[in-house]
């Protein structure tokens, strides 16, 4: 591929490393939505004006009778299907918002206003608050706290974000939609799972515009799998903030392969003309796990003293560090000439959300809530 075809693809991050995942893996990364602390706010009224003509609404009747008879053979119940699957009303300004996501239309700049002041004030004082919750249960999953919190503060502001939207609607809204429908019909059953094995009620069942639950915006699926109960009290709550919501998030990245003992990257400068020769494809740099390998437009990876001898620098222009620490370039918007070498636990991050902007929120969060400038 010429250098400027990868160019274009680099600068489409999230849509082609969302092309370049199985299913599975995107259900894993949050089915790449924006968080809740983004979800748009709406009004009754706002949903009469985008309510499905009633041809659609006969349809998605029909739909979901079928979706009850799969759900069966699933062993969901019927008296939990029966009890909300009459319940659910189709979303139509749901599709709306899955086709104008915040990483889709904003630029880096603008996304990365994200990591605003008041928002790593924020994720200080949580640090400060509950310190030694956070400390306990990050260690216990091998993760840094403060990449713990700084997810919390980009998924929900740090449980702080009102999360109504009925789950339900929601994901049935998003199941019955032409762009991903397996992927949300497996949300739809883990939801129904969810509330069949007690573990929720239908009414704690909210979640933002994109399905996901609770203050660190987890998938029904990633809730059966990855959600921990950190205190021992025989729950996983993951709709207060707690020892639950910390150990969950962090026991999510250490499922997608945390390496506790290396950040996710740092900010670089770029050499003349950086931005059109450094980018090139996977394959042509080192081999990496089958996590990275999924986000093939993160480009070739190198080890440190290979991006040094291409002319990278740290963003202050000194050298880069001398540890032996493999890398790939991700290059923001076009002739800002500032880059990013991130490392393998860039690789978890995204599993969270593969969205190179979000994942470099996250990062930068982390950094800022720890006082790092480097």
């Amino acid at each position: 591929m010429h250098s400027s075809s990868y160019k274009r693809l680099a600068l489409g991050a999230l849509i082609s490393a969302t092309l370049s995942i199985p299913a599975c893996a995107q259900n894993d990364a949050a089915t790449a939505t924006t968080s809740a602390a983004t979800t748009p706010a709406t009004t009754a009224t706002e949903d009469a004006a985008v309510a499905a003509p009633a041809q659609d609404l006969a349809a998605f009747q029909s739909w979901l009778t079928e979706f009850r008879a799969e759900a069966l053979g699933k062993g969901i119940t019927a008296a939990t299907l029966d009890s909300i699957l009459p319940t659910i009303q189709q979303q139509r300004r749901v599709i709306e918002a899955d086709r104008n996501q915040a990483e889709f239309v904003e630029t880096y700049a603008d996304y990365l206003e994200r990591v605003s002041p008041r928002r790593i004030e924020m994720g200080q004082q949580l640090m400060v608050d509950h310190s030694e919750m956070i400390s306990a249960a990050a260690q216990a999953h091998g993760v840094q706290p403060r990449f713990v919190a700084a997810i919390l503060g980009m998924e929900s502001n740090y449980g702080t974000f009102p999360i109504t939207e009925p789950l339900f609607n929601v994901i049935a809204t998003l199941a019955y939609d032409s762009r991903r429908p397996e992927q949300f019909r497996a949300q739809l059953l883990a939801a129904f799972e969810i509330v069949d094995k007690g573990y929720a009620t239908p009414e704690m069942m909210k979640s933002s515009w994109a399905g996901a639950l609770g203050a660190p915006q987890f998938m029904p699926d990633s809730y059966l799998r990855l959600a921990v109960d950190q205190d021992g009290d025989g729950t996983r709550d993951l709709w207060r903030m707690g020892p639950d919501v910390i150990g969950s998030v962090a026991n999510y990245l250490k499922d997608a392969g945390w390496q506790e003992n290396q950040t996710w990257g740092r900010v670089v400068s770029l050499p003349p003309g950086g931005e059109q020769s450094l980018p090139a494809p996977q394959n042509t740099g080192m081999p990496r796990d089958e996590t990275c390998r999924r986000y093939a437009t993160m480009g070739a990876w190198r080890d440190l003293s290979e991006w040094q001898e291409l002319g990278v620098r740290k963003a202050d222009g000194t050298d880069l560090p001398t540890r032996p620490i493999e890398a790939a370039l991700i290059i923001g918007d076009e002739g800002d000439d500032k880059g990013y070498l991130v490392y393998r636990n860039f690789c978890s991050i995204l599993r969270y959300n593969p969205s190179f902007k979000y994942a470099l929120g996250v990062s930068l969060l982390s950094d800022a809530i720890d006082g790092i400038r480097d």
